[in-house]
């Protein structure tokens, strides 16, 4: 696995982030990796050296000033075995449109991509960035994007938004009972038609309440 070294905010980063601290939406739009190698400053890129593809971010999430974002690479598009070494987080600015957030770089650390001839590869990537005081800050998740087990199962089993089975079925028991005893409050449980009268005719009957189902021959109230 590849070793990336410190991400850097790019000059244009540090612009957006400035921005976002004053009321600017600060939204993340994909990921991108590469083989380039760069030996000036990395911050002052704008793209990513070599790319080599880019992909939508998967899943996003804030806790107070920090930003994790992750996104999965697929090899549907690489045909020879392929040295991947760079690492891009892309953001939209509201001036200068989509940009070169953060760079890493693994150097010679990085990882060797399979072709998609030798069988579907894919590589999750976990991004944690600073947001500070930014008070809207998403991301652009594309309806193409999958999830990976990891994130299905911490989805699963979030009991902020979920209850457990165990809740559920509890829950369950009680409407059952709450059922039982409302019908237990009525004669015959509302099972069969309680009057003696058969309604042959209803010559002589006032009906004041209650409804006279004639195809079923019987008084419903």
């Amino acid at each position: 696995m590849a070793k990336y070294g410190t991400m850097v905010i790019t000059e244009l980063g540090k612009i957006l982030y400035a921005k976002s601290q004053t009321g600017s939406p600060l939204v993340y739009t994909k990921m991108g990796i590469g083989s380039g190698q760069i030996t000036g400053d990395p911050s002052n890129l704008t793209q990513l050296v070599q790319p080599i593809g880019y992909f939508g971010i998967s899943s996003f999430s804030r806790n107070g000033n920090t930003a994790q974002i992750k996104g999965v690479f697929e090899n549907t598009d690489i045909h020879q075995t392929t040295y991947s070494c760079e690492l891009g987080l892309f953001a939209r600015d509201p001036d200068y449109g989509e940009i070169l957030y953060a760079y890493a770089n693994a150097d010679g650390n990085g990882d060797y991509i399979p072709p998609i001839e030798a069988g579907p590869f894919s590589r999750e990537f976990q991004i944690n960035v600073i947001v500070g005081n930014a008070t809207s800050v998403t991301a652009e998740i594309p309806s193409t994007a999958f999830t990976t087990v990891s994130d299905f199962e911490a989805h699963v089993n979030n009991t902020n938004i979920h209850i457990t089975r165990a809740e559920f079925e509890s829950q369950i028991a009680n409407l059952r009972n709450e059922i039982n005893l409302v019908k237990s409050t009525f004669p015959d449980t509302f099972l069969n038609n309680l009057f003696t009268e058969n309604l042959a005719t209803t010559d002589a009957i006032v009906l004041t309440h209650g409804y006279y189902n004639e195809a079923q021959g019987r008084l419903e109230v």
